[in-house]
């Protein structure tokens, strides 16, 4: 039963694929128009910094924001401040 699954999605996915248009000026411009996605105003002038670590930490991270009743944004932001300071290299103040 499963090989006949697996069959058929790959049966599927070529005719996908050779359906698909050649690259051509308008795939091109349809991939730009896709990077260059709307930015909500409050989160100009940031980035996005991510880490993928074991559930503890998560666990953890959720107690503390419970606890003081601060935005996760705020926590990982006084934690990343602290290891700043640890290592000797400038802070970020807000």
């Amino acid at each position: 039963m499963k090989g006949s699954k697996l069959a058929a999605l790959k049966q599927g996915l070529k005719s996908t694929t050779a359906a698909a248009a050649p690259p051509g000026p308008l795939a091109t411009e349809a991939s730009a128009s896709r990077t260059s996605s709307y930015k909500a105003p409050s989160r100009e002038g940031r980035c996005h910094i991510a880490a993928v670590l074991p559930p503890a930490y998560k666990t953890s991270i959720r107690a503390v924001q419970m606890k003081h009743d601060k935005p996760l944004q705020h926590l990982v932001a006084e934690a990343l401040n602290l290891l700043f300071e640890k290592y000797n290299v400038p802070t970020v103040a807000e």
